[in-house]
């Protein structure tokens, strides 16, 4: 139904009642939630969305994908990493908590509360999810500073020591300071 550039609102049970679909572009900059991705500002986003009223269960649902790219930062070498951000829409349009607690497991729920809603706020949560745990560079460009163990003669504690709790404390402190 609407391909191309992306309306700013859709009327999701109106979508589903007639089977349609939406699909087209938008940018990061055009999602206000992820404006911490600053670098990725103007990355597309590809969303390709179907809406259809089920007839096994009567459920009015949207499923599709919403891709883009974002530079993350690397928690290994704390250097930029780009990201292929997918994410995997499997949504049931609800209209009360009851609605929602009775979905089958396959979909989250899509609580409306107008007949008239902004995408916006969809795509984002969506991409907010799809987010990696942890990003981090297949192999890091830079080499890693290396932060061995100190060796046992390095902690060794003198004999008259040991019985002070607080010793080796004294020690770490020590070792920090030089």
């Amino acid at each position: 139904m609407f391909s191309g550039q992306l309306p700013h609102y859709i009327e999701p049970r109106k979508l589903a009642e007639q089977g349609g679909s939406v699909s087209g572009q938008t940018t990061v900059s055009a999602l206000p939630r992820l404006a911490e991705f600053g670098h990725s500002q103007g990355e597309q986003v590809d969303v390709a969305l179907d809406f259809e009223r089920s007839a096994e269960d009567s459920l009015c649902t949207v499923q599709g994908t919403v891709k883009t790219r974002l530079q993350l930062v690397c928690q290994r070498c704390l250097e930029p990493v780009m990201y292929d951000i997918t994410a995997r829409v499997g949504l049931a349009l609800v209209w009360s908590e009851e609605d929602a607690e009775r979905l089958p497991e396959r979909f989250d729920p899509w609580l409306m509360s107008d007949e008239k809603l902004s995408l916006v706020p969809l795509l984002e949560e969506e991409l907010l999810l799809a987010l990696p745990l942890v990003a981090m560079h297949e192999q890091c460009p830079t080499p890693l500073r290396n932060t061995a163990a100190p060796t046992p003669a390095e902690t060794e504690i003198p004999k008259e020591q040991a019985d002070n709790p607080f010793a080796i404390l004294a020690t770490l402190k020590k070792d920090r300071q030089e």
